[in-house]
Parts: structure tokens; C-alpha cells; sequence
């Protein structure tokens, strides 16, 4: 996405320089994810108490939206590079805001402390290779099928992750 927007770098010291400003923005946009959670989980926002799962469910519908916007519209963002890197850039906000923050509480909430720490190891490992997969897929599918497409399977993933989230988590008012 970002090479979309800014293009690659020439030489090896050319793309590190842009590999590592690339990973500096997204990181920017990123990281008050975390701490708008952190402040979040557990308080009434708009009259909503925003439980873990409440915060993890629309950390997967923004995701959903913004990677279906940037799949639909890819050939005309390709065009408006800082309006990309801003949509793509929230992707990774709303990643932090919603699963990546409430995958720390999740096991103490969901799993007896009996068995806690073996399924939240179990959890952990089922993330690392999900994570593995997409990073190691990523690049092939996207050679494979294009940048558009892939960020529609994006899309598709993180419904899908709703819809799990949805479906097999209680909520939890503590």
C-alpha cells in the first residue's frame, strides 16, 4: 500500500530510509489506538458501556469498512497518496483500538482460571500463525490477484471475525 502511495525506493539504502518513514507514519496513526482502548474499555461512551467485546466488535467493523472502501477505490486512492496512507493508516488504528488490545483481556474473561494460561497460550500460538499466514500471503496473493483484491479478502476477514466475535463471546460488564 504504502509503495502504492510513495512508490519504492531505488537503492537498498533508498528503501530502508522509506521502509522505516513508512513504518514511522503508520506507527503515528497506529498507536493511539492503544491508549483511546485504554481509556475506553469499561466506561459509558454515547451511552454505550464499552465492554472488551463491544470495542473489539467495532474494531472489526471499522476494519471491514475501511479495507472495503480502499479494495473499491484502490485505483483512484492509488492517485490520492496521502488520502491512502490515511485510510490504510486507520486500518492499523482500529487493528490496535479494537483485537489487538482486547486479546490481552480476553482469557482472563473468557477462560475458567483452572485452564486460563494453557488456552491463553493456545489463543497466543493461533495468533502467531494467522499472523504468520498473512504476512507470509500477502505478497503472493497481491501479485496473484492485485492490491484490490486483496484488501476485499481483508475486508472479508475481519467480518468473519466479527461475526466470531459475535457469536462466541459473552459480554462482560465488570
Amino acid at each position: 500500500v504504502m509503495e502504492a502511495a510513495f512508490g519504492s525506493g531505488t537503492s537498498d539504502e533508498n528503501l530502508i530510509k522509506k521502509t522505516s518513514t513508512d513504518s514511522l507514519l503508520l506507527g503515528l496513526i497506529a498507536l493511539p489506538g492503544y491508549v483511546i482502548s485504554a481509556v475506553a474499555i469499561g466506561r459509558r461512551i454515547c451511552n454505550i458501556h464499552q465492554t472488551p467485546r463491544y470495542v473489539q466488535l467495532q474494531g472489526f467493523a471499522a476494519m471491514s469498512v475501511l479495507y472495503s472502501i480502499i479494495g473499491a477505490y484502490w485505483s483512484y486512492l492509488k492517485q490520492v497518496p496521502a488520502l491512502l496512507v490515511v485510510i490504510y493508516g486507520l486500518t492499523f488504528f482500529f487493528a490496535n483500538y479494537g483485537p489487538n488490545t482486547t486479546t490481552f483481556i480476553f482469557p482472563s474473561l473468557l477462560f475458567s482460571q483452572r485452564c486460563r494460561s494453557s488456552l491463553n497460550g493456545v489463543s497466543a500460538a493461533g495468533g502467531k500463525v494467522g499472523a504468520l499466514l498473512g504476512a507470509s500471503l500477502f505478497e503472493p496473493a497481491a501479485a496473484s490477484w492485485g492490491d484490490d483484491k486483496v484488501m476485499l479478502v481483508c475486508a472479508g476477514i475481519s467480518v468473519a471475525a466479527f461475526a466470531l466475535t459475535t457469536f462466541f463471546t459473552k459480554q462482560h460488564y465488570n
